[in-house]
């Protein structure tokens, strides 16, 4: 096999001399796609296992600790109910298939749902706003190799 100005020459099975392309640009073509692979795969995995946490009518927060993975692959919503009632509170928290973030005033009955879509975002029963740390360390080290290879 023989290289010569980016181009590469090698006798084929036949035997004749055959030439290809460089493969400086194939190596590097073949570093950007398994980069990208390896993040789709990362995102893939985070975006397939939501978990959140869920409750039935409790009065409180800290009853509402439990952590569930959602099952379903259309459950990709975590959503919290809040009923605030004049002599207490009812807080519900599930997977869900969709959600319409409200808050309305019923009768003297508060009702507020939030929802969020990240793992164990909806920790509280007020709307939180998670950062997703995989997420940013995969996206800060895809691009830090692509500065490393110069595409």
């Amino acid at each position: 096999m023989e290289a010569n100005s980016g181009e590469v020459r090698y006798i084929n099975p036949r035997g004749t001399l055959t030439t290809t392309p460089g493969s400086t640009k194939h190596c590097a073509n073949m570093k950007l796609f398994l980069s990208v692979l390896v993040a789709a795969v990362l995102c893939v995995e985070q975006a397939c296992s939501l978990t959140c946490y869920t409750c039935t009518s409790q009065s409180s927060n800290s009853q509402c600790m439990t952590s569930s993975n959602c099952t379903s692959p259309e459950n990709v919503y975590c959503e919290t109910d809040v009923f605030n009632y004049l002599v207490g509170l009812s807080i519900t928290k599930k997977c869900s298939a969709s959600c319409a973030a409200s808050s309305v005033t019923i009768a003297g009955v508060g009702i507020t749902t939030t929802c969020c879509s990240t793992d164990l975002c909806n920790v509280s029963g007020a709307t939180s706003v998670r950062i997703s740390y995989l997420a940013l360390a995969v996206t800060a080290g895809f691009i830090c190799l692509l500065q490393r290879s110069r595409l």
